[in-house]
């Protein structure tokens, strides 16, 4: 008597299925490694946008502090010191 091996035993539609599921459950890295490089760009480009728009805004706020601390042109005429000169008075009356 013959023995049959298993794979001759199984029917023609189960080694299909057994082909289709096996590409299910190991699918090709190749597209899934282009879809994490396109995920990967899309966040750094959001990444870059958001760091311009901090170093805009921490610059705004760099300004506006120095025009805060700056006196006015109506400040200086009234001390008649100029900015220098003054930032030295301040400075000297502190440390007395």
């Amino acid at each position: 008597m013959q023995k049959i091996s298993p794979t001759q035993k199984r029917p023609q539609a189960i080694d299909r299925i057994a082909a289709a599921v096996s590409s299910l459950i190991f699918p090709p890295l190749a597209p899934l490694y282009q879809a994490f490089i396109e995920q990967k760009a899309g966040i750094n480009e959001k990444r870059a946008e958001l760091l311009r728009k901090l170093e805009n805004v921490r610059n705004d706020g760099y300004a506006a502090a120095t025009r805060l601390l700056a006196p006015s042109e109506e400040q200086l005429q009234t001390i008649g010191l100029s900015y220098f000169e003054l930032i030295n008075k301040q400075r000297s009356s502190k440390d007395e």
